[in-house]
């Protein structure tokens, strides 16, 4: 018998969605469109099932930023299903972001098939080559159309998929051509859902994960310099591995603090464990202060660069060697280019180096004289960030870093928007954010997509508070259009700085008033209560940190999206800030 394109196109829609739940897919936004009509109705049928979760976004650029943000706080890959044309541009942003962060995402196409391309056909474009710029694989079922392809091709297809999730996460362009009909008549329907569940739905597939093993000759290479008779310091930028494997690397980092008796700086988005030895506060003011206090010739340093001025000008002019660890991220990672690179991740190397070491070296060493000096510097420093802080009860963004890790409960996550203040953070923090999951998205350092991001974590992480910029919360309003995103349970903390107010500490010597605003800070007139009341969410504007404590509690508790906005005085921050580094740099 021969099948109908209809008939075809829906079951081949519902293989190829079985098989990538069957790899770990468990979310899927959907975009609106008619060509990607047969991957919605299949994707329906699975979500009745109990096999996948749908949600809807209107926004393509919304949708891949959402799925972005789940994909991170689960540690599984997220779907995204969209129709054709401009529709598939849109999902760039993401896109890039997910190369960056190195995090699995999978962007499903819909698109024409052959006979329409190059033709002038209505909405045909050559949107297989949008995204292949940042994307791990760009893949394609039969170009004659999604009917044409075959059982084997369609698994094919999800194996290779699993495969580079597996070994080098990132995103992944999966463009279908389909043909009409793109609808099914409901007998046909009826007909492929009993094929589907008969001979499909149950049936064992072999998927084979690629397992990560170091080359032992590049290790030997790496390690072959350190020497744990001397002293050195780890720094740990931040986290780019699964948050599935978050707690090994902890594991593994503590049995390196342990037989090294080194210090350790860690980023406020470097999912350190706060209980790990040698952690040192304000360890970015250590620096800034005097970081001749530094004596050593070895670093080991995990993950990407913070965000750092005083740490990058520290790293160009250290002369000893620097070992760099990476997870599953194969490109160059250092923009100084003064490390030996070692991209098998942490665990693996902590493995190799036990194996080289005597029992005595095994054994654990006490914290050295120089992570000792480290540690009482910046415990000085918060000494002197106590004093200051705690009598300054106007709100300002360095206040916020201090004291919302302090306020905000230990146990629930924290999103840092990539705007001012993850530098903040950075910088006055305290390692106040390591008693808990801590995102950012630091991987392209883009604004783009910080609300649906934020959405997308608090589906699987919550209560969650995002704290972020104006500007960088109102350029993803679109956010709030994704299905049902009101009733997620989180806590945006506004920071209304009038701007994009890290333009103010670069530029503010050189530019005038107007040509600052004009060029650079871009401030907004928003009514911010009437912008909320119109998306519906819950709004509150406090002007201290006792109100501020008790909007927390209020947003907790609620369990929905909440607003809670905070009104910052630019000139002010510049010369406070700049009066309390004075301060500690010339204690």
């Amino acid at each position: 018998m021969t099948l109908s394109v209809e008939y075809k196109n829906f079951l081949r829609s519902l293989q190829l969605l079985n098989l990538l739940v069957k790899i770990g897919v468990k979310n899927l936004i959907l975009c609106p469109g008619s060509r990607s009509a047969p991957l919605a109705i299949a994707a329906g049928e699975l979500n009745k099932l109990g096999l996948i979760n749908i949600f809807n976004s209107i926004d393509e650029r919304s949708a891949g930023f959402h799925s972005l943000g789940i994909s991170a706080a689960s540690g599984n890959p997220s779907l995204v299903i969209t129709t054709s044309g401009t529709a598939v541009s849109n999902l760039l942003p993401a896109a890039v972001e997910a190369d960056q962060s190195c995090k699995g995402l999978i962007f499903i196409t819909a698109d024409r098939p052959l006979r329409l391309k190059n033709c002038g056909a209505n909405q045909t474009v050559n949107q297989e080559d949008f995204l292949s710029s940042v994307c791990r694989k760009v893949l394609s079922t039969n170009l004659n159309g999604l009917h044409e392809t075959e059982e084997n091709e369609v698994l094919n297809l999800v194996r290779n998929i699993e495969k580079q999730i597996s070994c080098f996460p990132g995103p992944i362009h999966l463009n279908i051509p389909i043909d009409k009909p793109l609808d099914i008549s409901s007998s046909n329907k009826k007909n492929v859902l009993e094929l589907f569940e008969r001979m499909y739905l149950k049936k064992k597939y072999v998927f084979q994960k690629v397992e990560i093993k170091s080359d032992k000759n590049k290790f030997l290479e790496v390690s072959k310099n350190l020497n744990l008779d001397e002293s050195g310091i780890i720094l740990v930028g931040p986290y780019q591995g699964s948050i599935n494997d978050l707690s090994s690397f902890n594991k593994s980092l503590e049995k390196l603090q342990e037989i090294t008796g080194w210090p350790v700086f860690a980023d406020p988005v470097s999912g350190v464990c706060s209980q790990l030895r040698g952690l040192v506060v304000n360890w970015e003011l250590v620096l800034k202060k005097n970081n001749n206090l530094i004596n050593c010739h070895q670093l080991l340093r995990l993950g990407p660069m913070s965000s750092s001025i005083d740490l990058e000008k520290f790293l160009t002019i250290f002369e000893g060697i620097q070992i760099l660890i990476k997870e599953k991220n194969y490109r160059k990672l250092d923009p100084i280019k003064k490390s030996f690179e070692y991209e098998f991740g942490l665990t693996n190397f902590v493995n190799l180096f036990l194996e080289e070491l005597s029992i005595n070296q095994k054994k654990k060493k006490s914290l050295t004289s120089l992570a000792l000096d480290l540690i009482d510097e910046g415990e000085q420093i918060k000494k002197i960030l106590k004093d200051k802080i705690s009598n300054n009860y106007q709100i300002t963004e360095y206040n916020l870093a201090n004291l919302v890790p302090k306020i905000w409960p230990a146990e629930n996550p924290i999103m840092l928007s990539a705007s001012s203040p993850i530098r903040d953070w950075l910088t006055f923090s305290e390692n106040g954010t390591l008693t808990r999951n801590c995102f950012s998205f630091r991987g392209a350092s883009g604004i783009d997509g910080t609300l649906s991001l934020a959405l997308g974590i608090s589906r699987i992480k919550k209560p969650l508070l995002l704290v972020t910029g104006d500007l960088a919360f109102v350029h993803d309003i679109n956010g709030w259009l994704i299905e049902n995103s009101i009733d997620l349970n989180l806590t945006i903390l506004l920071i209304n700085n009038h701007g994009g107010n890290i333009f103010n500490r670069i530029y503010k010597k050189n530019l005038k008033e107007d040509e600052l605003k004009k060029l650079f800070l871009m401030p907004k007139e928003i009514n911010w209560a009437k912008l909320s009341d119109g998306y519906r969410v819950k709004f509150k504007s406090v002007t201290n940190f006792k109100k501020l404590r008790e909007a927390f509690e209020w947003s907790i508790s609620i369990r929905k999206s909440v607003i809670i906005k905070v009104d910052i005085d630019s000139k002010n921050e510049i010369s406070e800030k700049n009066a309390l580094l004075e301060k500690i740099i010339g204690t």
